[in-house]
């Protein structure tokens, strides 16, 4: 699904997300001009939960972290800033 999105995204779009300076750690689809997801809509389900699980706060805004930690329905794969890069998509 992220790769059909990426796909389907504007050629200059994708470019812009995809060149971005970023900390070590950052998500590689996470778009920092914006401050939003750059596949929002395709997102995995950790990124779904993350604020609002006890597990998975943000520091911007903990106090939406009210949720029980995440039980996954999805099996975890990686990361997508260290163990998925741009050259597998």
């Amino acid at each position: 699904m992220i790769s059909k999105k990426l796909k389907a995204l504007p050629t200059k779009l994708r470019d812009n997300l995809k060149n971005q300076p970023r900390l070590f750690g950052t998500c590689i689809f996470y778009d920092m001009q914006k401050d939003q997801c750059g596949i929002h809509s395709v997102r995995p389900e950790v990124c779904r939960g993350f604020g609002y699980h006890k597990d998975l706060v943000c520091f911007r805004k903990p106090e939406l972290a009210t949720k029980e930690p995440l039980t996954f329905k999805e099996k975890p794969i990686g990361y997508l800033s260290i163990d998925f890069t741009w050259k597998h998509f």
